[in-house]
């Protein structure tokens, strides 16, 4: 067969995050984790050493593409690898396609979108794992739920977990890898080696200010799908799928190391997932917003030069955004839940994106004060003017930094919250009481720096009275929220 002609195989991890987020315990969350990670780099090296790195697509992020061939070889590649993932992560699968593919016509992207289809389609049909039925003297795994029990845990707990489980938490057990000994590396600095690892969220939350909080973030590209099938040839497709996954890394390293530093011996984060353009972390509540808004704005700022370009895609778009969700809960509510809320509120700022027409990200977050987890729900009733585009973000962590510094009374802050919940009216005369009080002081910092920002987020003050802009909407309950989570 000619190289012009060659069969194009294709693979992708099938629903990864339900096996990260299959327990409540952080230790196997982590195991899985480094569990996926490690695999991910071990595919890539065998794929490379057995077909040599040009035939390689691409590797990273949960998939691979490579070029084989002969059919045969494509069978049974797909195989092979199906089995190793299976046999190494117990209840996780990868998903293979193989087609035909011309590697000169200069539309590689195209037939990657093909592939890219077929994939889908074989990840759909692919059945539901079933579940093994557990006879009276059986028992489930205590942490998933889901798997008979095969080993009691050695870790004092006295757990009895399945296979899965038992492997996640021994993997999660030992030294810190998977993507935390990636950025130790990448930060090249002892800062980071060796530090406490946090066995629970409380760990981390008691690095929190205030203590006992955590932040779940979920970030995602927008749009990215539309662009894959662009790319002229392997070496674009190539560029492209690396340098997306290299900015998406870096950009998550670069955050971290600027705001992750340790505290009292604890690493203030988790890295639960870096994708090709996806990213789960928990962090201390009060690094989450500041870390999710660093990834996006760099991601933002970055990708021409470090994706578009190197791709030859400068044409099709003048930047790639992200639209995230971030959620700030106490250290004792479900991770799994965490994540579910975060998802939505992911899907909340893609919408705003979409009306942006993709020129900015978006960010939306949730602090979670009840055992709700249902987003609409948590909002009903509550006036917000979330989501937020990214600089609209920087503002409004600007203006609770500027408030805090002025030493703004917090009982003049949560009068005006409370009356946000009892009408219109009575909302406006609370805002409108505090510029007084404020204003009849000498020192004018405080109700300057307060009507700054009711003016930046809506409120004209030609008539129009705080805190309501134009379409009703105030965003002074997201200041007052956040208010405990941003440091001065």
């Amino acid at each position: 067969m000619s190289n012009a002609q060659q069969w194009l195989v294709c693979f992708d991890t099938d629903r990864i995050k339900q096996y990260l987020f299959a327990t409540n315990r952080l230790k196997e969350i982590r195991g899985g984790s480094a569990l996926i990670a490690q695999l991910d780099d071990e595919r890539k090296s065998y794929l490379e050493q057995r077909y040599s790195r040009d035939k390689v697509v691409y590797s990273a992020g949960g998939g691979a593409a490579v070029l084989v061939s002969t059919e045969q070889e494509a069978q049974a590649l797909i195989a092979e690898i199906e089995r190793e993932f299976r046999a190494q992560t117990v209840t996780a699968s990868i998903t293979g396609v193989y087609l035909q593919a011309s590697t000169t016509s200069g539309k590689f992207g195209v037939e990657m979108t093909r592939a890219g289809k077929a994939l889908r389609r074989a990840k759909a049909a692919k059945a539901e794992l079933i579940r093994l039925p557990v006879e009276p003297y059986m028992r489930f795994c205590s942490s998933c739920g889901q798997h008979p029990a095969a080993y009691q845990a050695q870790d004092g707990s006295g757990d009895w977990l399945c296979r899965a489980c038992h492997k996640k938490r021994e993997k999660g057990g030992e030294e810190r890898g998977g993507f935390f000994a990636q950025f130790a590396q990448w930060a090249d600095s002892q800062t980071w080696t060796g530090k406490t690892i946090p066995d629970d969220l409380d760990a981390i939350g008691s690095v929190a200010s205030p203590p006992g909080y955590v932040g779940f973030i979920a970030l995602d590209g927008n749009h990215i799908g539309d662009l894959l099938d662009k790319p002229a040839t392997i070496e674009a497709y190539r560029a492209f799928s690396n340098g997306l996954w290299s900015l998406t890394r870096e950009q998550t390293f670069a955050a971290l190391k600027q705001y992750g530093k340790p505290l009292d011996g604890i690493a203030p984060f988790e890295i639960v997932l870096i994708g090709g353009d996806d990213v789960l972390l928990i962090t201390a509540a009060d690094i989450a917003l500041e870390i999710a808004l660093a990834i996006a704005e760099g991601f933002e700022k970055q990708s021409l030069t470090q994706v578009l370009s190197p791709a030859g895609l400068s044409g099709e778009r003048e930047k790639l955004t992200m639209a995230g969700g971030v959620v700030l809960a106490h250290a004792d509510f479900p991770i799994p839940a965490m994540y579910r809320l975060a998802e939505s509120l992911q899907k909340s700022a893609k919408r705003l994106c979409a009306e942006q027409k993709y020129q900015t990200g978006a960010i939306d977050f949730q602090v979670v004060t009840s055992s709700d987890t249902d987003l609409d729900a948590m909002r009903q009733g509550v006036p917000h003017r979330r989501p937020y585009t990214l600089e609209d973000l920087r503002k409004l962590l600007g203006h609770i930094r500027l408030l805090k510094a002025a030493d703004i009374p917090t009982s003049q802050l949560q009068a005006m919250y409370q009356a946000l919940f009892e009408g219109e009216v009575n909302a406006q005369l609370a805002s409108i009481a505090t510029l007084g009080y404020l204003g009849r002081s000498t020192d004018k910092t405080r109700y300057n720096r307060l009507k700054q920002f009711f003016k930046d987020f809506g409120v004209q003050f030609d008539g129009q009275l705080p805190p309501w802009d134009a379409s009703k909407r105030s965003a002074l309950t997201d200041l007052v929220e956040l208010y405990p989570f941003i440091k001065s």
